[in-house]
């Protein structure tokens, strides 16, 4: 007998256990490398761990909308995708510094 998934799907999904592990990992980066030294007003921190916490979020409210709007889940999908890019933008340039 087939088991079926008709709530927290996404919780099935990798793109989600990836994100939520990026997430985690993000967390502790922040904690152990950005300080007021090298981060004041801790600009850095707040927009790597929002940006970090935003993926997991969008895909699963776009999986949520998968039965209602293909196109709305599509969207919130790549706004996940945008979001994972912009944080590692931001872990370059904490690199190159």
């Amino acid at each position: 007998m087939a088991m079926q998934i008709t709530r927290f799907g996404y919780y099935w999904l990798d793109t989600w256990v990836l994100a939520n592990v990026i997430q985690l990992a993000t967390q502790d980066f922040c904690s152990r490398f950005l300080n007021n030294s090298n981060d004041p007003g801790g600009r850095q921190y707040d927009q790597m761990t929002q940006a970090a916490r935003s993926a997991p979020a969008n895909i699963a409210e776009g999986n949520s909308r998968h039965a209602t709007s293909k196109e709305t889940e599509m969207k919130l999908t790549d706004v996940a995708r945008a979001t994972l890019s912009e944080l590692a933008n931001d872990y370059l340039n904490w690199l190159l510094r």
